[in-house]
């Protein structure tokens, strides 16, 4: 998939946690990341894509993402936030990084942004 793919498939996945939990600091981060606000279909905050993109650059210098780099850099993008902004609630990022971590959901959202 390509970076951008990545990008919305971790933007619904991220609105999916924030629509259940109700997370304010989530709300932030999905707030900024959303996709859909601008007709070109970049980020609501440019910033916020910039971020995604360093934060592919940690896991590939690839244009094209695997699954498990996609789900990676989501990683990488979700720990940034925490520390920098506090916009990535520490147990999502902590539920993602489990073993026993149920990608079912990761993978519709994957599904979703490659349509």
């Amino acid at each position: 998939m390509t970076i951008k793919q990545a990008f919305v498939a971790t933007y619904e996945l991220l609105a999916d946690y924030h629509n259940k939990s109700k997370s304010d600091e989530l709300l932030d981060l999905v707030s900024n990341m959303n996709p859909f606000f601008w007709a070109d279909g970049e980020a609501l905050d440019p910033a916020t894509y910039e971020d995604w993109l360093n934060s592919v650059k940690v896991v590939t210098d690839c244009e094209q993402l695997t699954e498990t780099q996609a789900f990676q850099a989501m990683l990488e993008f979700l720990k940034f936030h925490e520390r920098e902004f506090k916009f990535a609630p520490q147990w999502l990022i902590d539920e993602l990084q489990e073993a026993t971590y149920d990608k079912s959901k990761w993978l519709e959202c994957i599904a979703y942004a490659m349509r």
